[in-house]
């Protein structure tokens, strides 16, 4: 899928599953009522305070991370002619925010469930700085004009358990992209489908 300018979609392998445009509501685990945010998050990415980017993850109170398991923002700019612009392609690390669910402003995650908060460390928002620089960069080059893809994702697949008593029940996924809209939700589903997509 390619557009002028380009569009935000999110990448199909191993991480959350979204398009642009019109194909976004064909897209199975994506809220009706997130599709108006989704389709603005391009722009609103790469202008963000890397400071203030987060992911949440509504799960099974039961549920356990394996150590070390942590999400991945994964953001990646296409040319639709190869060789128009240098192509971007990175995988940042988020970590644990010690900061509760309550304090930033997300509902209470109500019986039997929790709310797992990851932010972007300092040295990963140093990185996503550059991410951004980058993209600006390309999208100034005489070559963008023809066309190209910038593509996120949240991987999250190493945090999806194998334990066959979680396997099915609810998880859900939320972002925030600028600190005065708050969270919203992305995707929602199970560890089996995250396991499912991560195989594919």
């Amino acid at each position: 899928m390619s557009h002028t300018p380009s569009p935000l979609s999110f990448l199909t392998r191993r991480s959350l599953v979204l398009a642009a445009g019109a194909a976004l509501a064909a897209c199975g685990g994506i809220p009706l009522r997130s599709l108006p945010r989704l389709v603005q998050l391009s722009g609103q990415m790469l202008d963000a305070n890397p400071a203030h980017f987060m992911v949440a993850l509504q799960v099974d109170a039961r549920l356990t991370p394996p150590a070390g398991a942590v999400p991945y923002l994964l953001l990646k700019l296409t040319p639709k002619v190869a060789g128009a612009f240098e192509p971007v392609d990175k995988k940042l690390p988020l970590a644990m925010s010690s900061t509760g669910g309550a304090t930033l402003g997300l509902d209470a995650p109500g019986p039997g469930r929790r709310w797992l908060v990851y932010s972007l460390p300092p040295a990963t928002q140093a990185e996503l700085q550059k991410v951004q620089a980058m993209v600006r960069l390309a999208q100034a080059q005489p070559g963008y004009q023809r066309g190209g893809s910038l593509a996120m994702g949240v991987e999250q697949n190493e945090l999806a358990v194998a334990d066959p008593a979680l396997a099915r029940t609810k998880w859900s996924t939320w972002m925030q992209i600028q600190q005065n809209e708050g969270f919203f939700e992305v995707w929602n589903g199970t560890p089996e489908d995250i396991r499912r997509l991560a195989e594919k």
